[in-house]
């Protein structure tokens, strides 16, 4: 089976998530392991010396640079279906989420999305002013659209799904494939040993909450005469104001991977309390190193993280404080933790992953094939 990959519009240092960056090397690391499938990778020259180093797949550049928002239009309009049938490939596969062309292709090849949330519709109805009118409707009009004309949507938690049935109306035809996770090992891995503190991930945008996960920390200082400090990352330091100065918050700005791994394996505490989520690497990447979480009380936490983590309400500031002070202080759901986390971990791998998804192809093109065969028995 010849599946075209779609890795054109992604790139490490582009878009509002490195998180798809990542989920689509990994689905492609594992799927050119399986030899039943021929793989061709569409993609700019940003990726495509990263991409040739993995075996079993070919690279067809499409442009060394990577392409302006004229480019991908058209791309996604024409240029990225023509391709994958130039090349004769069975599978069109997108894990950005957007489809090419404007209709439900009833031929090879077909297209399969992985959709990772319906984020950008929470935008809109929530925080309609953040991208501006134009982006907004871009952005919501083209995930509708190719949700629409997908021959098969994956997405990666219950949740998602349910979220793309109530905003496209779409009742069949979407997978959930829990996405993988990549495994660290436990331990100082020879580092020198630091101060304890509490460590937490957020960004600019409204929808991971820094404005109460600051105040919920604030909160937890008040209360506590020796209360860790708070190392935060994915913020730029300028966004943290005059209000959080001399409160115990190291704001570290954008981390190198190395630093990143160190400071999740060295604190005490993860703190992790978006509004919203279609998954959430970071719970799982801190379990992958030995630390606890506490994060918010949202449906996507309860179904991928279950009773691995500490769960509290995102939006009320005290009882964040007053949960970050329990977590600490929890020393049986410590031990439970230490316990259960390394068989907790075994249950998503980048490769039961990928084996979804090329069951999922082989089932496209199968039924595909059933349905031509049929036609063409009515027609005799």
């Amino acid at each position: 089976m010849k599946i075209f990959f779609d890795f054109y519009e992604i790139a490490i240092t582009k878009g509002k998530s490195i998180g798809i960056y990542n989920y689509a090397l990994s689905v492609l690391r594992n799927l050119a392991l399986n030899d039943k499938l021929k793989i061709l990778v569409a993609c700019s020259g940003e990726n495509a010396d990263q991409i040739s180093k993995i075996e079993r797949v070919e690279v067809l550049e499409v442009n060394r640079e990577y392409p302006n928002f004229q480019k991908r239009l058209l791309w996604r309009s024409y240029n990225a279906i023509n391709m994958a049938t130039k090349y004769e490939c069975d599978i069109y596969y997108s894990p950005k989420g957007f489809a090419p062309g404007f209709v439900r292709r009833k031929r090879a090849p077909y297209i399969v999305l992985t959709v990772h949330d319906m984020i950008p519709f929470y935008y809109k109805s929530h925080f309609p002013g953040h991208f501006g009118a134009f982006e907004n409707m871009f952005v919501t009009k083209s995930l509708y659209h190719s949700i629409k004309v997908a021959n098969e949507v994956i997405t990666i938690s219950n949740y998602s799904k349910e979220m793309i049935k109530q905003h496209c109306n779409r009742k069949n035809g979407i997978e959930v494939i829990y996405n993988g996770v990549n495994s660290f090992s436990f331990g100082s891995n020879g580092e020198t040993e630091c101060a304890p503190y509490i460590f937490s991930i957020t960004s600019s945008l409204p929808h991971k909450n820094r404005e109460n996960l600051l105040k919920g920390y604030i909160e937890y200082r008040k209360n506590n005469a020796e209360a860790l400090p708070l190392k935060l990352c994915g913020l730029d330091p300028k966004w943290l104001g005059d209000a959080y100065q001399d409160q115990g918050i190291e704001c570290m700005g954008f981390v190198d991977e190395k630093t990143l791994m160190s400071l999740y394996r060295n604190a005490r505490l993860f703190v992790f309390i978006p509004l919203i989520e279609g998954f959430g690497f970071p719970p799982f990447e801190a379990m992958s190193f030995g630390t606890p979480s506490l994060v918010s009380d949202i449906p996507v936490f309860r179904e991928i993280l279950g009773p691995m983590v500490k769960y509290v309400d995102p939006l009320d500031c005290k009882t964040i404080g007053n949960a970050i002070k329990e977590t600490l202080d929890d020393k049986q759901f410590r031990q439970n933790f230490d316990r259960e986390s390394p068989k907790f971990l075994q249950k998503y791998s980048w490769k039961d992953c990928s084996n979804e998804i090329s069951e999922l192809f082989e089932k496209v093109v199968g039924n595909s094939k059933s349905s031509t065969n049929e036609s063409l028995e009515l027609n005799k």
